[in-house]
């Protein structure tokens, strides 16, 4: 979302439910994603070659890959699906050398048309392939068979992550891409990042806070050269680009010393030494053998777990809007993200041992342009405290349970307190704090709307408009209660770059209560949510730490009890 955007809404929220949802939504997809990979890595541990047979048995999968009935597949089917997608992104042939302490480890060649690769190592007397679809094509017994273990989809994040780690590259121009291609239909990322990485990244990814540019003549062409600056366990690390914007080097140098873990990676512990990446544009022709399609040991399993394949999309991307992908205004938010993870002290005995409340305040947000997305949120509200919470239910599954996040201004943290089926548990994150901008003055008009009533109360109106969006908030003074941070104006509006307006609106907004807002996007309405008060009473409501189990993802710290 472009910052304009970001700072609409937090001109209503006050950096309160939406902003803080997202961040939650990201760590709870990266908390799934590392037990993903815990239970896939202790599960390879234990299973046998016997019991490999019973698990594909179970699945309804047969491994039978020394078959020789099974008929040759064309040499790049691949390429029949979604191929003018793919052919939008892959533009341009190019040789890959990956070098390791100096020498080279590998080398990869990849053809645009075919969009194929082929790759060489010196103990490898026959290349390996990749194609567009993420096949791995290896030779054994006198024959290519292929296999699509590195397609699923779990796999086209994982890889690349690691990747991003050991080069300590920025995440964010790669999880938007990633995004885009999953919206296009693709499997996400076929070549495991090496590839991808040249068309992802641009100079401008790289031109903030934590890089330093130069400039320099390389063979009578001007480069240019961003280096990490300020990178506790690293030394030197660059990336280079040529006169054409185009990624030609990635430097990584991890000294000695203590193996970290990575907050969402789970174990990826890279290793001290040089590692470099030269990318050169030249004609390369990569043709894939014919092969036929083998499942893996362990596949059935893995398929399971992780997900079914992309077996690529019928799309034709004329819903993609490229505003979508824009990560210009959010350059370091990952790693600010895993630094507050890394530096957070607060335990759940830092926790007091009950939250107490005295107003609930009932919602219902409806998302989307025909709101088949209903959520019942209710705001438990203690307004002499420094916290408050959000109950939601999806009214659509309401059996599935609840979730409650409560944030806590003194400890600077985030608790969510889960309740499904019967279990209860709680993961506790760090929040964010919102960092100054100095960016210009953002273009809203921003006008008056009739007032009206909700749920009894007379409500003020007002409208904020730019290109892309429009944002409607309604408030009341009559409430029996206010709020000073939360669903209104407070002293964490201080640091937010917010539009110009009359003070005397920004007051009615600071001693009132918001009870609707519309966030509308003029270019798609799927994007559209409405959020309106059913209720308002006064009703005491607990939350008793006892109650629930402790989870911490992060930590690798087992569950406990309280």
């Amino acid at each position: 979302m472009k910052t304009k955007c970001i700072l609409l809404f937090g001109f209503c929220l006050a950096f309160s439910y939406n902003s803080q949802a997202q961040i939650l939504k990201k760590l709870k997809k990266k908390a799934e994603q590392a037990v993903e990979r815990t239970i896939l890595r202790k599960t390879d541990e234990e299973v046998s070659k016997t019991t490999e047979k019973t698990i594909d048995g179970v699945t309804g999968k047969n491994d039978n890959k020394d078959s020789k009935s099974d008929n040759l597949e064309p040499a790049n089917s691949a390429l029949e699906k979604n191929t003018e997608a793919k052919r939008d992104f892959f533009k341009e042939d190019a040789v890959i050398n990956l070098f390791e302490n100096g020498n080279l480890n590998q080398t990869q060649y990849f053809d645009s048309n075919s969009i194929a690769l082929r790759t060489s190592q010196n103990d490898s007397p026959k290349p390996t392939y990749i194609d567009s679809e993420g096949f791995l094509y290896t030779y054994q017994k006198g024959e290519y068979t292929k296999s699509s273990l590195i397609a699923l989809q779990s796999q086209g994040m994982m890889v690349p992550t690691m990747l991003l780690e050991a080069y300590m590259l920025p995440q964010e121009p790669f999880m938007a891409q990633l995004q885009k291609q999953h919206d296009l239909g693709l499997t996400a990322n076929p070549f495991n990042g090496f590839v991808e990485f040249a068309f992802i990244y641009k100079p401008d990814d790289f031109r903030y806070q934590d890089y330093k540019e130069t400039t320099q003549t390389i063979r009578g062409r001007k480069h240019t050269k961003f280096e990490l600056l300020n990178e506790p366990g690293y030394q030197g690390n660059y990336v280079l680009f040529d006169d054409k914007d185009r990624l030609v080097e990635v430097y990584s140098n991890k000294l000695e010393g203590e193996q970290s873990m990575d907050d969402f990676t789970q174990m990826s512990m890279v290793q001290p030494g040089e590692s470099l990446l030269v990318y050169e544009y030249k004609p390369v022709e990569v043709e894939l053998p014919q092969a036929r399609e083998v499942k893996t040991r362990g596949q059935g399993l893995m398929e399971m777990t992780m997900g079914g394949i992309a077996k690529g999309g019928q799309k034709n991307g004329k819903n993609i809007d490229e505003d979508d992908y824009d990560t210009s205004d959010s350059k370091g938010s990952v790693k600010s993200m895993k630094k507050a993870l890394k530096n957070h002290k607060t335990t759940v005995d830092d926790l007091p041992d009950s939250y107490e409340f005295n107003w609930e305040l009932k919602t219902e947000m409806v998302m989307g342009k025909k709101g088949k997305d209903v959520m019942e949120m209710t705001f438990l509200i203690n307004e002499n405290a420094n916290y408050q919470a959000t109950k939601m239910v999806d009214a659509n599954s309401k059996n599935s349970g609840e979730a409650t996040m409560l944030f806590d201004s003194d400890l600077k943290t985030m608790v969510m307190f889960m309740d499904a089926q019967g279990s209860k548990f709680l993961q506790m994150y760090p929040i964010p704090e919102v960092a100054e901008t100095n960016s210009a003055s953002n273009n809203y008009n921003i006008s008056e709307l009739p007032s009206k009533t909700i749920i009894g109360y007379k409500c003020e109106g007002l409208q904020l408009e730019d290109d892309r969006y429009i944002l409607k908030v309604y408030h009341t003074a009559e409430a029996n209660i206010k709020l000073s941070n939360f669903l209104s104006f407070g002293n964490q509006n201080q640091k937010m770059d917010l539009p110009d307006i009359d003070p005397k609106v920004s007051e009615q907004f600071s001693n009132g209560l918001i009870l609707q807002m519309d966030i509308i996007d003029k270019k798609k309405a799927k994007n559209n949510v409405n959020i309106i008060a059913k209720s308002l009473k006064k009703e005491s409501a607990s939350i008793k730490k006892s109650d629930y189990k402790t989870m911490d993802f992060f930590s690798g710290r087992n569950m406990s009890k309280n």
